[in-house]
């Protein structure tokens, strides 16, 4: 996996204040930016990057 995209268990504690809306918005600008910088990238894991480890 990349180095600017770490597995969730290391992601940073989710912001009390961020609803939400705010993290998927939040996610989903992650996801354009690394898929304008490298057209041919795959995101063959997605469902860890977007599982939300506080819900489980």
């Amino acid at each position: 996996m990349p180095e600017d995209a770490p597995p969730n268990g290391d992601a940073p504690p989710t912001d009390p204040e961020m609803g939400p809306r705010q993290r998927v918005s939040e996610m989903q600008a992650k996801l354009h930016r690394w898929a304008a910088a490298d057209p041919g990238r795959r995101f063959d894991d997605l469902f860890n990057f977007v599982h939300d480890p506080a819900r489980a």
